[in-house]
């Protein structure tokens, strides 16, 4: 499942290409995908990109709305929530370079003859399969909005992932968002769409959370003595975007035993813990997100934090520190965790 670096990538990545663009139509072809009226997203258009944790909020305007700056005075009237989980995909083809093909099957029944297209300007995110360069939509479409100047395409193979459309004030008590904790770090991308007569800026972030200090991470951990270290930083409830890769990372550079309890932390622990976690996801983000098995840039290309891992998928590897230890890998929690047993502790 992409971290929050993967997901802030997308974000990045889409913001760059369909902000600015109206919603003309969306087709719905798995009906347990989708929740909310498909219909009232249309003649809307995309103001702004951002995340919560691992999930993407695309906020919809009337037209003329996408100029501000904010949506603070609630003329964003919705959004649409999308989670990739395990094998969701999204697929942005221009109208550019779409091309004549045979209809799909499974959208048959749609009436909608829908665009072909061939894999060039097209952007690739999540899990990759042959669909990152199959004609669109495939039969793992299970959204699919027509846009200004192209196609966007959730596909899903699993059926895990979902895609809401809901009122932009009512975000915040999503029964999704609700279980989220607080933002590690706030990462700010302004994207300025290129329109004539200049347009206003357009914000695509996460939210910025103060909280997560020293002082939070120790009280927290505090509250659950009995529990291993990277457990506690992997619960999405307590701090969310973190998961198997950038946890091992962060303790890494924490200097932390993965099996370390949390009523052995200490205030010192904490302060370094709380510096490592944002070093490696401001990190992920930097180097566009980790490849190690499934993970894709919006282009298609691999991520390149793989090749900056301390000790994540380096099972035998020499420690990147100065201990000549050597990464060791064990089952924690059900998942496969990497560390060094020299100077971690």
């Amino acid at each position: 499942m992409p971290e929050l670096p993967e997901v802030e990538t997308v974000v990045r990545g889409l913001s760059r290409h369909i902000v600015g663009q109206k919603i003309k139509a969306v087709h719905i072809p798995a009906t347990k995908s989708f929740k909310g009226t498909a219909k009232r997203a249309e003649r809307l258009t995309i103001k702004k990109i951002s995340r919560r944790g691992k999930g993407i909020i695309i906020d919809l305007a009337k037209p003329g709305v996408v100029r501000q700056l904010t949506d603070e005075d609630g003329s964003t009237s919705l959004s649409l929530l999308i989670h990739l989980k395990m094998t969701g995909q999204l697929i942005w083809v221009p109208s550019s370079h779409r091309h004549p093909g045979t209809v799909q099957n499974h959208i048959k029944d749609s009436g909608v003859v829908p665009p072909q297209n061939d894999e060039k300007g097209r952007l690739n995110y999540g899990h990759p399969t042959d669909d990152f360069t199959n004609t669109m939509p495939s039969k793992h479409t299970r959204v699919w909005f027509e846009l200004t100047k192209g196609n966007l395409y959730f596909n899903d193979q699993r059926r895990f992932g979902w895609v809401k459309l809901t009122p932009t004030k009512d975000i915040p008590k999503d029964a999704f968002i609700k279980t989220l904790g607080i933002e590690p770090i706030s990462t700010p991308y302004i994207y300025r769409p290129d329109c004539s007569g200049g347009c206003g800026r357009i914000i695509s972030s996460s939210p910025i959370d103060k909280k997560f200090t020293p002082a939070f991470l120790y009280s927290a951990i505090q509250r659950r003595p009995k529990s291993n270290i990277k457990s506690i930083i992997l619960d999405q409830s307590f701090v969310t975007g973190i998961g198997n890769i950038y946890s091992d990372e962060a303790l890494f550079y924490a200097r932390l035993k993965p099996t370390r309890l949390g009523k052995s932390i200490t205030k010192s622990d904490a302060t370094r813990l709380v510096g490592a976690i944002k070093k490696v996801l401001t990190k992920g983000i930097k180097y566009m997100g980790t490849s190690v098995n499934t993970h894709r840039t919006p282009e298609g290309a691999m991520g390149q934090m793989q090749n900056y891992l301390a000790v994540y998928d380096r099972k035998g590897l020499p420690c990147r520190g100065t201990c000549k230890g050597k990464v060791t890998k064990i089952r924690l929690n059900g998942r496969g965790t990497h560390f060094c047993p020299v100077c971690q502790k």
